[in-house]
C-alpha cells in the first residue's frame, strides 16, 4: 500500500522496506519460505513504482526488483521478461544514479538465472554502446548559449525538490513527487553509453574471473570483454557533443574498479593501451580541449589509482610513450601537496576528500 502512497518519499521508503526484507528474510535458511507466497504481490507494487514521476522511487523499485531475483529467483521467473525491459529502460535514463543502479540490478539478475541472462544482457551492450555516435552535433557555445537562454525557459514548468510535495498537484498517475509534471526531456542518445559504463563495470566486478565470480558457470573472459572495451574507448574520444566530457568523466570514475577486478597483469597486458592516450589528453587540460574541471580530476584520481595499481614507474612509462608523462608528473605533485595541506590543518586521517564537488567521506581517525 505503500508503495502507492501520495508521498514521493513514502513510495521511496516503502521499496527500501521491500528491498530489506527480500535482502535479509529471503537470505535467512528458516525463514525465507515465509515470504514467498507473497513475492508475486511484491514485485507488483515494485513494477508500479517503476512508471513513477519520482526517479528516486523508480531507482529504489530498480535496485529491489534485482535484490528479489537474487532471493527468490524461481518465484521471479513468470515477472522476468517485465523486469528485463524495465532495467533496460532504467539504464537510458536521463539520471545518471539511475543508470548505476539499473546496471547493477542487471548484475544481480545475472548471478540469479546464469549465462542466458547473460547473453541477454551483453546483447543489450553491444547495442547500446555505439549509441553516443548517434548524438547530435553541438559546440560547447551552442550549448551554454541554449542553457543561458532566457526565452527558452522563461513560463515552462516549476520543478520542487520533494520537499513540498504535499502542496504539489497531482499529475500522471495520480502522484506527487518531485517530478509530478507532464513535462519530460527525452533521452539523450549518450545517456545509453553513459549506462553501459556502469554495467560494464559491474560485469567485471562480479563476472571477471573463474576464481571470485558469483557463479562458476558466468565468466566475462578477454574475448567477450575486449571487443566492448575497444568499442568503450573508441566512443569515447568523440568531441562533438559538449556532454561528451560527462561521459569521459564517468569512464574515468568507473576505469579503476574495472581495472582492479581484472587484476593487474590482465589490465596492463590488454585494456590499459585503449585508454591510456585518451586519459593522458584529458589529465592535460594545458592543451586547449576545453575539459571540464570535472572530468580533469575525474582523470587525475583514475591515473593516480591505476599508477598505484600497475605500478607508478610502469604507468609512467606508457604515459612517455605518448609524450604525456609531464601532465602525469604534475597531477601526483598537485595531489602530495593536497596532502601535505590536508595533514598541516589536522584534515589528514579524518576526511578523505575525493572530489572538490563532492562532500567529504570519512576516513580512519589517525
Amino acid at each position: 500500500k505503500m508503495c502507492d502512497a501520495d508521498n514521493h518519499a513514502v513510495r521511496e521508503a516503502a521499496c527500501q522496506g521491500v528491498a530489506e526484507l527480500a535482502q535479509k528474510v529471503g537470505s535467512h535458511p528458516m525463514y525465507a519460505e515465509y515470504i514467498s507466497p507473497y513475492v508475486t504481490m511484491l514485485l507488483q507494487a515494485l513494477l508500479m513504482c517503476f512508471h513513477d514521476e519520482s526517479w528516486p522511487v523508480r531507482d529504489e523499485a530498480c535496485l529491489a526488483c534485482g535484490t528479489f531475483c537474487l532471493a527468490y529467483a524461481d518465484e521471479c521467473v513468470p515477472e522476468l521478461p517485465t523486469l528485463f525491459e524495465r532495467w533496460t529502460e532504467q539504464l537510458t535514463d536521463q539520471i545518471w544514479s539511475v543508470r548505476e543502479d539499473a546496471a547493477v540490478a542487471l548484475g544481480d539478475a545475472i548471478a540469479a538465472y546464469g549465462p542466458d541472462m547473460l547473453e541477454k544482457v551483453l546483447a543489450v551492450v553491444r547495442k547500446s554502446l555505439p549509441a553516443a555516435k548517434d548524438q547530435p552535433p553541438m559546440s560547447r557555445e551552442e550549448y551554454k548559449k541554449l542553457q543561458n537562454d532566457v526565452s527558452a525557459h522563461t513560463g515552462n514548468q516549476v520543478y520542487s525538490c520533494g520537499s513540498l510535495a504535499p502542496k504539489l498537484r497531482k499529475g500522471g498517475a495520480g502522484r506527487i513527487g518531485c517530478s509530478s509534471c507532464v513535462v519530460d526531456r527525452p533521452k539523450a542518445p549518450w545517456e545509453a553509453t553513459d549506462g553501459c559504463i556502469y554495467l560494464l563495470r559491474e560485469l567485471c566486478i562480479r563476472f571477471a574471473n573463474r576464481d571470485d565470480s558469483e557463479r562458476e558457470d558466468v565468466v566475462m573472459n578477454d574475448n567477450i570483454l575486449l571487443p566492448l572495451m575497444t568499442e568503450l574507448a573508441d566512443v569515447c574520444r568523440l568531441s562533438h557533443y559538449p556532454q561528451s566530457d560527462d561521459l569521459r568523466t564517468t569512464l574515468w570514475r568507473q576505469l579503476p574498479p574495472i581495472a582492479e577486478a581484472l587484476g593487474k597483469r590482465r589490465f596492463k597486458g590488454l585494456y590499459l593501451d585503449l585508454f591510456i592516450e585518451l586519459l593522458a589528453k584529458n589529465l592535460d587540460d594545458r592543451c586547449g580541449a576545453g575539459a571540464s574541471q570535472l572530468s580533469i580530476h575525474a582523470a587525475g584520481q583514475c591515473a593516480e589509482e591505476i599508477a598505484n595499481l600497475i605500478g607508478s614507474g610502469i604507468f609512467r612509462g606508457r604515459l612517455e610513450a605518448v609524450g604525456r608523462e609531464e601532465a602525469f608528473d604534475r597531477v601526483m605533485e598537485e595531489r602530495r601537496r593536497e596532502q601535505h595541506m590536508a595533514a598541516a590543518t589536522g584534515r589528514f586521517g579524518r576526511e578523505v576528500f575525493h572530489s572538490p564537488f563532492g562532500p567529504p567521506m570519512a576516513g580512519p581517525v589517525a
